[in-house]
């Protein structure tokens, strides 16, 4: 019953900020505009990551001529992004994978690839 009772304080506290709920709340995770939990958002974040692998190399550490992701910038590489979605970068295939997220998963994204050192 008390199991019950905290899942229940804590779906009214996620629900309605109710429970001495802090000023600054957690950034609402969406995917698809559905709200997530935010370990399902990074599960979802990890899962596009692995596309970039395919061409900037294992965890975004490349050691080909295709840049690297590990470690850049998080404001530079979701400015990049936008960038190629809206053709001001040119590239053979990078339009097309910008074309494929959203702002949010820009940010994932780039929070992602910049906490890799």
């Amino acid at each position: 019953m008390k199991k019950q009772k905290a899942v229940v304080a804590a779906a009214l506290w996620l629900a309605t900020g109710i429970a001495g709920a802090a000023e600054t709340a957690a950034p609402v995770c969406l995917i698809a505009g559905w709200e997530n939990p935010p370990s399902v958002c990074a599960a979802h974040t990890k899962s596009i990551a692995a596309t970039c692998f395919i061409c900037h190399g294992p965890n975004g550490k490349s050691s080909a001529a295709i840049p690297g992701l590990a470690g850049q910038d998080k404001a530079y590489l979701i400015a990049a992004m936008k960038e190629y979605r809206e053709g001001k970068r040119e590239s053979t295939v990078m339009k097309k994978y910008a074309l494929g997220y959203d702002d949010s998963e820009y940010e994932s994204l780039a929070e992602f690839f910049a906490a890799i050192k």
